[in-house]
């Protein structure tokens, strides 16, 4: 598996959010593995709309340590 791959893998894996602004569906901009802790990225996304950003810290679904 290329890293691209995995990156859309986690992309798909991430609950859809709505803005808090203008209720439309947010897209995710970037996902960014933590520096620390292996399990956990950092989602930004982005109202299409407004065009307001939203920073989630989020576990990663079926990750194993080993």
């Amino acid at each position: 598996m290329t890293m691209n791959d995995a990156l859309l893998d986690r992309r798909a894996s991430y609950t859809p959010q709505i803005c808090l602004r203008c209720d439309a569906p947010m897209r995710i901009k970037t996902i960014v593995p933590t520096m620390f802790v292996h399990s956990i990225d950092d989602v930004v996304y982005v109202c299409p709309s407004c065009g307001i950003e939203y920073k989630r810290i989020i576990r990663r679904t079926g990750y194993s340590a080993s």
